[in-house]
């Protein structure tokens, strides 16, 4: 194994409470050889003070509001750039507990192969069921999804379900590894998605190019689930239905962009019909009702309008190089 450097970019906004249990599994990893980039979304509950007094090896980037989480990582990720030494970038985030050997799993899937991109980790909840091992993408033709964590890889099973590697779509943004050779070829996170589905996004990309995803399941770590952004908030629900537009816009074919509205109109028809609904989509409902729930998709409508001559360029863009 070659104890290459690595770039750990942990974005934060208001997390203090998460940041000791955080920052302390970081620095007790196996592996030594990284350097941690804390980017702070324009916090006032002192998130970057209290790094920089108990955690002095950190590089804070401090911003001055809130930019989400494509754009801040980008920011890290740059900066990163500028340390020849680093080879790994890993993004993770503020409301987990990482294992001690978390690090280390992660590199050591990522030197097996020069055509893995990108390494994905095992997130459990704090009971230790199985939140995420890596995306997939079961459903072509929309990014809707039948059942609570579909596209999520091992939902609902115990921590040791996955025994060995196994590729996948795309590992969460939760905690991803990025080689950075791979990433000076397809690009970073795209950054107009703001929040929610930027690693879906890259996952295609790194796909395009002729690199895989893999999930190595002894790289685990605790997640506190949507602390950030909330289970079933407007927020999510908005951003992540709008950006799984801009996906289709980018990635699918001109037959299926077409369509793609009116499968998702369909999709949502029958999912506010069924009498077993989705849970996140029930929980939403009943915070916010019929008519919150229809001026979220008339807001997501009405943005993809706006966004659609500048994601049919990045489509271009991504077509031709």
């Amino acid at each position: 194994m070659i104890f290459a450097k690595a770039a750990i970019i942990i974005v934060n906004w208001n997390g203090l409470k998460f940041l000791k249990n955080c920052l302390s599994s970081v620095y007790n990893q196996t592996y030594k050889n990284f350097q941690v980039y804390f980017v702070d979304n324009g916090s006032i509950d002192g998130s970057s003070e209290f790094v920089m007094i108990n955690y002095p090896k950190t590089k804070i980037i401090q911003l001055d509001k809130n930019y989400g989480f494509a754009k801040p990582n980008n920011i890290a990720i740059r900066e990163s750039f500028k340390n020849k030494e680093i080879e790994y970038i890993v993004c993770l985030n503020n409301d987990t507990i990482v294992d001690k050997n978390w690090l280390k799993e992660l590199i050591k899937t990522a030197q097996k192969d020069e055509k893995i991109g990108a390494v994905g980790s095992t997130s459990l909840y704090s009971n230790k069921i199985i939140q995420n091992s890596g995306i997939k993408l079961s459903n072509t033709k929309t990014f809707n999804e039948n059942t609570r964590g579909e596209m999520s890889m091992g939902f609902g099973q115990k921590q040791n379900y996955f025994k060995n590697e196994f590729e996948i779509f795309a590992p969460s943004g939760v905690s991803a590894l990025y080689k950075k050779g791979v990433l000076l070829k397809t690009g970073l996170f795209d950054e107009d998605f703001f929040a929610y589905c930027e690693d879906i996004d890259l996952g295609f990309r790194i796909n395009l190019i002729g690199y895989k995803s893999i999930c190595n399941p002894k790289s685990k770590l605790i997640h506190y689930h949507s602390q950030t952004g909330k289970i079933a908030s407007p927020f999510k629900a908005y951003y992540s239905k709008r950006n799984s537009f801009f996906m289709a816009i980018k990635y699918f074919s001109f037959s299926d962009v077409f369509l793609y509205p009116f499968r998702d109109l369909l999709w949502n028809t029958k999912s506010g019909l069924r009498k077993n609904k989705n849970k996140s989509v029930e929980e939403l409902g009943s915070k916010i009702g019929l008519i919150g729930l229809i001026w979220i998709m008339t807001r997501v409508y009405l943005t993809v309008l706006y966004y659609l001559p500048k994601m049919f360029i990045k489509r271009w863009k991504i077509k031709n190089e």
